[in-house]
C-alpha cells in the first residue's frame, strides 16, 4: 500500500489554515489542478463533492472536519482507478501564528493497475507538493491582505 506523507509550513494561525484549506467550493481559485468543485451535500461535520481536474476527469468524494486539526477524505464514486484512496489533512499549531499542514495520503490501485503503483505514488506525491505550495500561497495571500 503506497503512502504519501507531505508537511508545509504556513505563515497562517492553525484556524485560518484549517478553514481556508477546507473552503471545498473555492478550490480551483486554490489549487491549478481543478477546474471545478461543487458541494453536493452536507450532513453535518461532512462534506460531499465532485472534483474535476485539468485533464476533464471528475469524481466524487466526502471530506469529514474536525476543525481546526484534522480533515479526512475518500474517494467514493467512482473509487477507479484505485481500490482505495484515503487522505487524512493533520494540522499543528507552530509559534509566531504559524501552522503545519500534514497530509496523509494511503492509496491503492485497482489490481489492473497494480504493477504501476510506483509511477503513480511518484505523480501523486508532485502533486501533492505543488497543491500544497498552491494553498500555501493562497492562505498567506488573504492573511497579508487583511
Amino acid at each position: 500500500m503506497p503512502v504519501i506523507t507531505r508537511s508545509v509550513i504556513v505563515n497562517a494561525p492553525v484556524e485560518v489554515t484549517f478553514e481556508v484549506s477546507n473552503r471545498i467550493d473555492k478550490w480551483p481559485e486554490m489549487i491549478p489542478e481543478y477546474l471545478r468543485s461543487e458541494i453536493l451535500r452536507r450532513e453535518g461535520r461532512k462534506i460531499w463533492f465532485r472534483l474535476t481536474n485539468a485533464d476533464g476527469a471528475s469524481w466524487v468524494s466526502w471530506r469529514m472536519l474536525y476543525p481546526p486539526h484534522l480533515a479526512y477524505a475518500e474517494r467514493h464514486d467512482p473509487v477507479a482507478p484505485f481500490a482505495y484512496n484515503h487522505l487524512t489533512w493533520i494540522y499543528q499549531a507552530l509559534p509566531g501564528n504559524r501552522s503545519q499542514m500534514t497530509w496523509d495520503m494511503c492509496f491503492e490501485l485497482s489490481d489492473d493497475l497494480r504493477d504501476q503503483e510506483e509511477g503513480w505514488r511518484e505523480r501523486m506525491a508532485e502533486h501533492t507538493a505543488a497543491n500544497q505550495e498552491a494553498l500555501r500561497k493562497y492562505i498567506e495571500s488573504l492573511v497579508e491582505g487583511a
